[in-house]
């Protein structure tokens, strides 16, 4: 059972990325299904993998990888569709400008062997939690649409200066073992 349960979490994960690359042309009338389905496949899929004990640092970097374009999809078609400002977007997705940041740094420093350490933080699934919250409100209810974008800004906001911090934290590691001198 547990060889067959290991492939859930990644089916789901890849599951949101055929939601993300469908969001865009789907009819409006099916964006809520597409947004609650997503949000449950992210929910279910860290589920299984902790339940039954089969995380792998590929599959959250899948994970990762499907929970930011099903946002970018989403809030590209939003931006599209005028249901809010094109101007709204750094606030809203400020967590993951920084984290896009630093995988770049990491690709052109050859350090992504740190995104292997980098374990999945609450303030990052609290941030995508209000995204998904932000989307929600969007479709559920427009006039309540600056509530949602405040909290989903915060949230972002808050887990910026989470993976910030941790960011700097792992630059002093590096110059601290740079600059130290070799063990015998």
């Amino acid at each position: 059972m547990k060889g067959f349960i290991r492939f859930v979490p990644n089916t789901l994960s890849s599951g949101r990325i055929l939601l993300a690359c469908l969001f865009p042309f789907v009819p409006e009338n099916l964006w809520l299904w597409l947004v609650l389905g997503s949000g449950f496949s992210d929910f279910l899929d860290g589920w299984v993998a902790r339940r039954w004990q089969v995380q792998s640092w590929q599959g959250g970097i899948l994970d990762a990888v499907a929970d930011k374009l099903f946002i970018l999809c989403v809030v590209i078609t939003f931006v599209s569709a005028e249901k809010f400002s094109v101007w709204w977007l750094p606030a809203l997705l400020a967590r993951d400008l920084l984290v896009a940041s630093t995988a770049l740094y990491a690709l052109f420093t050859r350090s992504w062997e740190a995104f292997k350490k980098m374990e999945a933080r609450w303030s990052g699934k609290v941030a995508t939690f209000g995204q998904f919250f932000f989307f929600l409100v969007v479709l559920l209810f427009p006039s309540g649409v600056w509530f949602g974008l405040f909290c989903a800004a915060l949230l972002s906001g808050v887990a910026a200066c989470d993976y910030g911090y941790l960011f700097l934290l792992e630059l002093r590691h590096r110059a601290e073992q740079k600059n130290s001198p070799p063990q015998p």
